[in-house]
Order: structure tokens, then C-alpha cells, then sequence
């Protein structure tokens, strides 16, 4: 068995199943993202693919069956995802066209011109607006394989508590919770955790899971989608510190996706913009905990040098909440901002590595 938890044999006979002949020297390890998935690029002549190994983990449910019916689906509705082109969601093998390897990301890194990082950003909002307006049609909760709600429930412990555990105490090592701030938890867990129908929302949509390929934008990494606010999704790419847009092309970005996308989310602009403040302020909360735990826990350094921009957008969401008072929060956040021992930690784990350049 290899690394991965994969009998090798298995991805070889499928490959080969799938007329994908498989020396060894045409597998090319690829940098994977925050999972333990691995991903190869596999050369056959001029053909290109991308190889998924994944293990599966539990029944009846895995996050592979997410994979493969997931995929499909958005494929079938006309989402731009890589095309699933072969996949065993019981050995946890699948194979993709291969879009390259040229995040969103890079290319800002890249971008020198306001104008064209406007154009992108664009782009990847219209792309957004198109994955809410066709993927609930059809979707099922079956194929959901870590809960199929962004209900209070997941919010309180997947998001919150998350943030407690891994961020807070993991990571800045505090002890407990101030009782005000358990309150403002538990408020905040139900007003994002609202019933939304059949809206459907990706959940980490950002940078790093857009891949530009051939002059368009590909989402990636699609497995999470569950029943919940589309509004989080906006909230992921504008809040995104792997990209630290500017406020005004934030401003802009938002009301973009109201006028194209309201037919889709529903409610009045005011509710929108309520509802993608306190969404945004999970997102927060989460994206801090998840590069605490990967870089602190999980042996991948390379997500804590966004820890300050994440700090950095976390106090610029509670400035901006709307509908509902999170003031024990915001008062433990501007405690933690003039206490020299947590801002030390903080702009610590920005140093451990180069960064890319800011747009």
C-alpha cells in the first residue's frame, strides 16, 4: 500500500482499464491543496490527463461519491469544472482533463494593471453567478458526503468552534471563551445557518480553486458543495487573503453580483447585503482556523503566512456586520489586536514564508 492509502496496483489497472497505459516516469507528483488527496499529471503521448487518488475514508457516503456525482452534475448543467473523464469512486482513482497549472492567484500575482485584475474578478463573479443559478437544478443532498446543510448546527461547530479550537486555543494558545462571546456564537451559528431552500453555494470558492485554462476561469475543488447561502461564496472570493482585493473593487464586486444574480438569491438588496456580512464573518472565522490547523497541525507551513491578511479581514467584517450584534466578538478581537503576546504570534506565522505580491 502507498502513501496515500491506495493499493498502487488498483490506480495502475484502472488506468490501464481506461486504455491510459502507465510506465513508471508518466506519473508526475502535483502539488495538492489542503487534503490529503493526491493528484499526478499522467503523459501519454500528446495527451495530458490529471490523475485524482483519493482514499476512501467512510461509507456510505465518501467525499469520492462527491466527487464523481458532483462533477458530473455541474458538467451536465454547464459549470465550467475540469471534465471528469474517468472515475472509480470505490478505489478512489478518477481522471480529468488537465487545465494546466495556473491558479487565479497566479495570475494576480502576476497582474500590474487595476484594469485587468477588475476584468478577472469580474470574470470570476459571472462565473459564480452562473454555478448558483444552474447547480441547485437537480442537485441532490444524497450526494453530499459531510452533511448537506449549512444549518446552525454546522456553522456552530464546523465554523465557530472550529475557530475556537484550532485558531484561538491551537494556535494562540488561550484559554477559554469570555461567556459574551459564547453568546455571540451561538446568535451568529443561527442567523447563518438560515434555511435557504434549494439554494446550492460551493463553499470555498477562491483563488487558489479557479484555474485559468485556454482564456477562461475553472472551478475546482467542488466536493463541499452543500444546500446553504450563496452569498458565502461571494464572501470567499472577495475576503480571499491569498488575494487581498482593494475595498473598492470589493464595493463594486458585490453589487455586480446583486444586479446579475438577485432573480437567483432572492429578497431585497438590503437583506442581501445583511446576509453576505454576517456569511462573510464565518468565512472568516473559518479560513483563519483552517490555516492555523493545516499549518500548525496538518505539517504544511506554506498557509500560515496568511494568517495577518486573514486577521486583517476578520476585523474588517466585524466593522461591517449588519442585522445582528456581535459586540462581546468584536470587543475580544480588538482585546486580541493591542495584545502584544497574540499580534506577535500573528505577524510571526507571516514571515515564515515569501508571499506572493498584493494587487
Amino acid at each position: 500500500m502507498n502513501a496515500e492509502g491506495v493499493e498502487w496496483t488498483i490506480v495502475v489497472e484502472k488506468l490501464q482499464q481506461w486504455g491510459y497505459p502507465c510506465p513508471p516516469g508518466r506519473l508526475l507528483p502535483l502539488a495538492g491543496d489542503g487534503s490529503d488527496r493526491r493528484f499526478y499529471r499522467l503523459f501519454d503521448g500528446a495527451r495530458r490527463r490529471v490523475i485524482l487518488v483519493s482514499p476512501r475514508k467512510k461509507e456510505p457516503v465518501d467525499e469520492n461519491d462527491a466527487v464523481w456525482h458532483i462533477g458530473r452534475h455541474l458538467q451536465r448543467v454547464g459549470v465550467a469544472v475540469p471534465p471528469l473523464l474517468h472515475g472509480d469512486a470505490g478505489s478512489g482513482v478518477f481522471v480529468f482533463k488537465d487545465l494546466g497549472s495556473v491558479h487565479l492567484c497566479d495570475v494576480v500575482g502576476n497582474c500590474r494593471s487595476r484594469d485587468r485584475l477588475r476584468t478577472l474578478y469580474h470574470e470570476a463573479v459571472g462565473l459564480l453567478i452562473r454555478c448558483h443559478r444552474r447547480a441547485w437544478s437537480g442537485f441532490s443532498p444524497s450526494w453530499c458526503h459531510d452533511g448537506c446543510r449549512y444549518d446552525p448546527d454546522f456553522v456552530y461547530e464546523r465554523e465557530l468552534l472550529y475557530f475556537r479550537r484550532a485558531f484561538l486555543e491551537g494556535f494562540l494558545d488561550l484559554d477559554g471563551l469570555p461567556p459574551e462571546v459564547e453568546d455571540d456564537f451561538k446568535r451568529l451559528a443561527e442567523k447563518a445557518g438560515e434555511d435557504r431552500g434549494r439554494l446550492v453555494f460551493h463553499r470555498d470558492f477562491q483563488s487558489r480553486n479557479l484555474m485559468v485554462c485556454d482564456g477562461s476561469l475553472w472551478v475546482i475543488d467542488f466536493q463541499g458543495m452543500r444546500l446553504g447561502p450563496p452569498e458565502y461564496d461571494l464572501a470567499a472570493l472577495l475576503l480571499d487573503p491569498y488575494v487581498m482585493l482593494p475595498s473598492s473593487l470589493r464595493e463594486e464586486l458585490v453589487t455586480f453580483y446583486w444586479l446579475h444574480g438577485r432573480g437567483t438569491v432572492g429578497g431585497s438588496y438590503s437583506q442581501f447585503l445583511e446576509r453576505f456580512s454576517v456569511v462573510a464573518l464565518c468565512r472568516c472565522l473559518q479560513f483563519l482556523a483552517a490555516f492555523a490547523f493545516l499549518g500548525s497541525v496538518k505539517g504544511k507551513p506554506g498557509f500560515l503566512p496568511f494568517i495577518p491578511m486573514g486577521w486583517q479581514r476578520l476585523r474588517e467584517c466585524l466593522q461591517a456586520l449588519k442585522g445582528i450584534s456581535c459586540a462581546g466578538l468584536r470587543r475580544y478581537v480588538d482585546r486580541l489586536s493591542v495584545d502584544e503576546r497574540v499580534q506577535r504570534r500573528i505577524r510571526a506565522a507571516g514571515e515564515r514564508a515569501d508571499l506572493p505580491p498584493r494587487p
